[in-house]
């Protein structure tokens, strides 16, 4: 059987296009909270708080250390023991699968994001949180004005990682019926047994939109590095 491009261009391609805009926003929703999660769990491992400390150890681990794909059919299949049954039907209706995708790829990469945050927060010495905590900023104050700023150079490359892979992933929500890129192939191939051209369309897709992410996060860490060229360029002028 001879391939067939122009298929793209029909139905099938518009099927692809729907499949992208779910991807889309599916990592655009799972990004968001994965950011906030792992934020808020790398922060507290950080301070080292004794009485959380097993908490956020056991969240990590347990979230890395579980496939992804298990993670999505857990919060598929087993919401509906946890959540009021009323409560359960109402997500259902409004696209219950999604969530579910949202909420697992949230967990599972927020827990990867967590020990980004602990490395970048590492990397500034302690001593100049105890300072400003001696200048009287509060917590927030000496993460936010202190801290933070000068470990956000250091964590934007693998925060960009973290994001490919995030989007990678965005692929296993297929398991439990959203309508994203790849079942958008499967759907094609499945009706219209046009599997080889919907999958080449989707595969550049992604490889674009990894492209994309990537120049982001370089564009991100060379306008965070600026001023550490022209230190270096200070530098050497001086010394000549």
């Amino acid at each position: 059987m001879k391939l067939d491009w122009t298929i793209l261009w029909g139905d099938p391609g518009l099927l692809v296009l729907k499949g992208l805009a779910v991807t889309l926003e599916l990592a655009a929703w799972s990004l968001f909270w994965a950011f906030l999660v792992g934020l808020l769990f790398g922060i507290v491992r950080w301070l080292g708080f004794r009485l959380t400390e097993p908490i956020c150890w056991f969240y990590v681990e347990f979230a890395r250390n579980t496939p992804p794909v298990v993670q999505i059919l857990f919060w598929y299949f087993s919401t509906s023991y946890i959540l009021p049954e009323w409560m359960f039907r109402e997500l259902r209706d409004i696209g219950y699968e999604f969530g579910a995708a949202v909420v697992a790829l949230s967990m599972y990469h927020g827990a990867f994001i967590a020990e980004v945050i602990r490395a970048g927060l590492n990397s500034i010495p302690k001593g100049q949180y105890e300072a400003a905590r001696a200048l009287s900023l509060s917590l927030p104050q000496a993460l936010g004005r202190v801290i933070l700023p000068q470990a956000l150079r250091v964590v934007i490359p693998p925060l960009i990682n973290e994001a490919t892979a995030l989007t990678k992933n965005t692929s296993l929500a297929m398991a439990i019926g959203v309508t994203e890129l790849t079942y958008q192939y499967k759907h094609i191939d499945n009706f219209l047994f046009r599997g080889i051209e919907a999958l080449a369309a989707v595969t550049v897709i992604y490889f674009i939109l990894c492209l994309v992410l990537a120049g982001i996060g370089k564009a991100a860490n060379t306008f965070l590095s600026r001023h550490l060229s022209r230190r270096a360029a200070t530098a050497t002028i001086t010394s000549e």
